[in-house]
């Protein structure tokens, strides 16, 4: 990058920052539990199986992301957000044994919007993200064998995905750079890449903290 380019790219940070003086930001983790659904009609198969699917499965774990608000709109901060996801279940869609259980692998990116009560301490949010997401739909692994209780689950098969998000939630203040995270809920899906086109939809809620520097 050269000098006049570097220079340019620090006025524009420096313009947008001087724009706000609520600029803020942020880094969060946070305890998460996903359903995924619509997983019966689901074109996937794994080969030799024919038992019948559930349709939903409910992977669980960890959800980081940051944010930057940069941008104050009346009673509305505008931001934006980039997160990461990896959850997982050792119960698959099969209904009469695990199979290779359940994972689903997200990152996403998105804009915020943080909405400003009259008690200062309350930070409702809501945000629109989309992004990669990699699953096995709780259906897709190698097979190691069969035994008298069922096919014996290997390793995941792996399947990218568009995934898209609609979140709101609720953040609470309890130091200058720390918040409690009440809950945050979403609603999205997963739409395969390729010719395998379906609609898994995702039911999302997610508590956890977090830390805050204003800039």
């Amino acid at each position: 990058m050269s000098f006049r380019k570097a220079f340019l790219l620090l006025a524009i940070v420096a313009l947008v920052s001087a724009s706000s003086a609520h600029a803020q930001f942020g880094v969060y983790g946070m305890f998460t539990v996903d359903r995924l659904s619509n997983i019966a009609s689901s074109p996937e198969q794994t080969p030799n199986v024919t038992s019948t699917r559930a349709n939903t499965v409910d992977p669980l774990g960890g959800t980081g992301g940051v944010y930057y608000d940069f941008k104050k709109l009346g009673p509305v901060t505008l931001g934006a957000d980039l997160r990461g996801s990896i959850l997982t279940t050792k119960r698959g869609a099969y209904q009469n044994f695990n199979g290779g259980g359940a994972r689903i692998y997200s990152t996403l990116g998105g804009v915020r919007f943080v909405f400003h009560t009259p008690l200062a301490p309350l930070k409702p949010y809501a945000q629109g993200s989309f992004g990669l997401g990699r699953t096995d739909y709780g259906l897709l692994y190698t097979q190691a064998g069969v035994t008298n209780s069922g096919i014996v689950g290997n390793s995941p098969i792996l399947r990218n995905n568009f995934e898209y998000e609609g979140i709101a939630g609720l953040d609470i203040k309890l130091l200058p750079i720390l918040d409690y995270r009440v809950a945050e809920f979403a609603y999205g899906g997963l739409n395969p890449f390729g010719d395998k086109s379906h609609n898994y939809p995702i039911k999302q809620v997610s508590m956890g903290f977090v830390f805050h520097l204003p800039f």
